[in-house]
């Protein structure tokens, strides 16, 4: 995995209200394993209604993607993420989704149209969850994902969308580490 490299992309995200925190918008990066730092083991609501605790995915690694109903870009990455979620479950890799600046029946209508079977958090009115995510990723660049190693420290970060194979790149590069 490339140390700390990062590519510059143009940015494809949504924007929105809410802290702002521009560093890195539009890129990818790669964290060497001395520069990683740990990852808040988020819990909250789920779509579906139950609560979620990421740390029962601690020893795993974890694909976290922060999405809106409302973002094309997000549109467009779902099904990789998808994808994702479906060729890694049994390699040890979790995806867990994030939902921000939606109503609940249209984030729900989302996952439905885009077939989301991992569980995605809801980032409720208060913000409670991406507040914790300060100073990790850009509160504003939606879509964000980050990739979270077997220790809890965050391996990867794209401030952008995503496509498959980068993400299936890291998570291959990931299982490599000893």
């Amino acid at each position: 995995m490339a140390a700390a490299a990062a590519l510059a992309f143009g940015p494809a995200a949504c924007g929105g209200s809410g802290p702002k925190n521009k560093d890195g918008d539009g890129t990818a990066v790669a964290f060497s394993v001395g520069q990683r730092k740990a990852f808040p083991m988020l819990s909250g609501k789920t779509l579906d209604g139950p609560q979620l605790d990421m740390n029962t995915f601690k020893g795993k690694v974890i694909v976290v993607n922060i999405w809106g109903a409302w973002c094309p870009p997000c549109q467009r990455e779902a099904p990789y993420l998808e994808h994702v979620y479906e060729a890694y479950k049994d390699k040890g890799v979790q995806v867990v989704g994030i939902d921000t600046r939606d109503n609940v029946p249209q984030a729900r209508a989302f996952a439905a149209d885009k077939q989301l079977s991992y569980p995605n958090l809801v980032d409720g009115d208060d913000g409670a969850l991406l507040s914790q995510l300060v100073g990790i990723t850009s509160l504003q660049n939606v879509p964000s994902t980050i990739v979270i190693d077997r220790q809890g420290k965050i391996a990867w970060r794209a401030l952008r969308e995503i496509t498959y194979t980068e993400v299936a790149a890291e998570l291959d590069a990931l299982a490599a580490e000893k």
